[in-house]
């Protein structure tokens, strides 16, 4: 494995380990306000996302921080950010059906996550 896939799979998962942070502490502060399941999943991978997103493309990718670039990346990671909520959220929403304790159901599919996000974020949305 190549030195710089190695570097940025270690960014990748320090940045990744934050919005993880970011996520399910907003997750969990949601439901305990009342706020509904899906959507208080959707909200608290929104603000794991805008944590991941910036730290990413500043961080792990090194992207300029011109305005062009962070329009041309923010639109893709958007994209992505919707499919993968919304798979998360079915698996949540499936796990708990079934009894799955919830913040365990929780934190298990957001740690699936990362491997569909790395992926797509190295090929497509913050290819140099």
């Amino acid at each position: 494995m190549k030195l710089e896939l190695v570097k940025q799979l270690l960014q990748y998962g320090t940045v990744g380990l934050c919005a993880l942070g970011v996520d399910v502490g907003t997750f969990l502060a949601l439901r305990a306000v009342g706020v509904e399941l899906v959507q208080a999943n959707v909200l608290a991978r929104l603000a794991g996302a805008i944590t991941a997103y910036t730290g990413n493309h500043l961080w792990t990718f090194s992207q300029p921080a011109k305005a062009a670039d962070w329009l041309r990346s923010s639109w893709r990671y958007a994209l992505i950010w919707a499919a993968v909520t919304l798979l998360s959220t079915v698996l949540l929403s499936t796990l708990t059906r079934f009894g799955a304790p919830e913040t365990l159901s929780k934190l298990g599919v957001e740690l699936l996550m990362p491997l569909l996000n790395f992926f797509f974020a190295r090929r497509w949305v913050f290819r140099s």
